[in-house]
């Protein structure tokens, strides 16, 4: 049975939007992403931010997805940003077969290329099953992954990682390091140019850190076995529904040392100074191609909130 999109009437946007938004909210707390009061405040400022005249958007899509007969089966909300389309929210009614499904991401990349956009990107809850049906199989790769753990558990555990604050003389190399591993990272993803990447990852070091190894909630470690130093610990305190949440903006093993178990033991040291710090919970952000850190944190407890999936074009 096919599929086609037409745009919603005007006169059903508001309706539309207050929905959309009721189900980001309820898409963050059942996966943890974000919490209670946290989630509703994320929701008005995503959709001021994104749809900022409202149904006039020119970025912004908001369509209808019908069979042939013109029946309603659903919404489709598709944004454009730089030469990315991303497909923000879809709702329907019942479960799409596979034909459908496959018309429909034809649909959006006719549309995507359009518009100019080179990528399509499709957020996803781990539990949104509609999304996930209409991505999986039809060239769409997990470019990143938001990781949590909670609570925060109680380990046994023996180490040989001694965890120590970073000097102000090895912030300076570590910053240089941190900027220049993040932009490969990004580049790897399949997410930025070299060009696009090396700027986004200023741009966000420095949002982080406006005074440097002096900004107020992050902490900085160095890692070291038998006196030899062997990794970089980052974490920044956050709020999560009200309570201190710690998030691990960056780790690293040094590749000589790296087959060791050190990364395991950086895990654990980041639990305990997180527990150090008041939280009681744990976030960190990877990338979809670092299968190995994926394994690890999951083997940890880290469970996936979010994932951030990618189609080139």
């Amino acid at each position: 049975m096919p599929v086609h999109l037409t745009p919603l009437p005007a006169g059903r946007f508001d309706e539309w939007q207050r929905a959309a938004r009721q189900r980001l909210i309820d898409g963050n707390r059942a996966s943890g992403r974000r919490l209670g009061h946290d989630a509703a405040a994320y929701a008005d400022e995503f959709f001021d931010g994104v749809l900022p005249q409202g149904a006039k958007t020119p970025t912004a899509r908001v369509m209808r997805i019908v069979d042939e007969r013109r029946r309603e089966l659903g919404t489709l909300w598709l944004v454009l940003a730089g030469r990315k389309l991303f497909l923000l929210d879809l709702a329907v009614a019942s479960e799409l077969t596979e034909l459908q499904n496959d018309e429909l991401v034809a649909r959006i990349v006719t549309i995507a290329r359009d518009m100019g956009a080179t990528q399509i990107s499709a957020p996803l809850f781990p539990q949104d099953a509609a999304g996930h049906a209409l991505v999986e199989g039809r060239g769409f790769g997990v470019a990143s992954i938001q990781m949590v753990l909670e609570p925060l558990p109680a380990r046994d555990v023996s180490s040989q990682v001694v965890v120590a604050p970073m000097t102000a003389e090895r912030f300076p190399r570590f910053l240089t390091d941190s900027e220049e591993g993040f932009a490969q990272d990004l580049v790897a993803s399949g997410r930025f140019t070299p060009e696009e990447a090396a700027a986004e990852s200023r741009r966000q070091l420095r949002e982080e850190l406006p005074d440097g190894l002096d900004t107020e909630g992050q902490t900085f470690y160095t890692a070291a076995v038998d006196g030899v130093e062997v990794g970089i610990l980052w974490l920044g305190m956050r709020e999560r529904d009200g309570r201190p949440h710690a998030f691990v903006l960056d780790i690293e093993v040094a590749a000589d040392q790296r087959r060791k178990g050190y990364g395991r033991e950086l895990m654990h040291a980041a639990e305990r100074e997180a527990r150090r710090l008041g939280a009681d919970s744990i976030g960190l952000h990877v990338f979809g191609f670092n299968s190995a850190a994926v394994e690890l944190y999951e083997g940890l407890g880290y469970r996936r909130t979010e994932e951030s999936l990618l189609r080139d074009l």
